[in-house]
């Protein structure tokens, strides 16, 4: 039987201590025909090295009940592009992860951002999340997950990643890059929540209120946790079903 076409390509990027399994539930979430006819790649920071190493996992719907999702080189993702050239590309990103996706040379046709940021403004908490990362990283993600609302099962931990993408966010201004990813025309959609206590409203207001403005588009806000989208995808859904289900 004939494969169905790939009519776009769904790039995705977890956040800070998690990987690509983040994604399961959403992706889970989704009509068949939107599966069947999405690429979901995923950019993996490798946090958990026995779950996979940093590159890009690309799902593939599981055969033979195994993983889903195969592991590539991140340098693969050129010849993605250029394979699927003709067709849209989305970029998702939870948290830290729509960062990420904006140092990648993309022709977006959309970027979702799902609890994200520009900038990080609550330095004193980072500093003090950092110092203690640095003593005791296993302790430190425990208090992340329950913070928010979502654990992660691992084994074994990429320390050195996960300090220095923490340490990363101190410094962070991404305000330019988003500018320069919409440049051609790419729609902005952000998600964020009065009771997440990892990007509070106010910051998701001062990183994306005045580019949405200029698409006459506000805030989709919601009563979520920072990883609602991990425990309850059908919160999200039910604006993000049609914006991926239009191509």
């Amino acid at each position: 039987m004939k494969q169905p076409e790939i009519t776009q390509v769904l790039f995705m990027a977890h956040g800070w201590g998690y990987n690509h399994r983040f994604f399961n539930a959403l992706l889970n979430a989704l009509p068949a025909n939107t599966r069947n006819t999405t690429l979901f790649v995923c950019l993996e920071a490798g946090y958990f090295p026995e779950q996979a190493r940093q590159g890009l996992m690309i799902y593939t719907q599981g055969i033979n009940n195994q993983s889903p999702w195969v592991h590539y080189p991140a340098e693969v993702l050129h010849s993605l592009v250029l394979a699927h050239a003709e067709v849209p590309w989305l970029g998702l990103g939870h948290s830290l992860g729509f960062s990420k996706l904006l140092d990648f040379s993309v022709r977006w046709h959309s970027l979702f951002s799902l609890h994200g940021f520009t900038h990080f403004t609550n330095n004193r908490v980072l500093a003090r999340m950092i110092h203690k990362a640095e003593q005791n990283m296993a302790g430190v993600l425990a208090d992340f997950h329950k913070r928010c609302g979502h654990d992660a099962q691992w084994a074994t931990l990429n320390e050195q990643t996960l300090l220095a993408d923490l340490r990363s966010m101190q410094t962070l201004n991404a305000a330019q890059a988003l500018k320069q990813a919409l440049s051609h025309g790419a729609e902005l959609h952000a998600w964020a929540s009065n009771t997440d206590e990892i990007v509070p409203l106010a910051l998701a207001q001062q990183c994306f209120d005045p580019t949405l403005k200029q698409q006459n588009r506000g805030l989709y806000t919601l009563a979520s946790e920072h990883a609602g989208i991990a425990t309850a995808p059908a919160r999200y859904t039910d604006i993000l079903l049609p914006l991926l289900s239009q191509h």
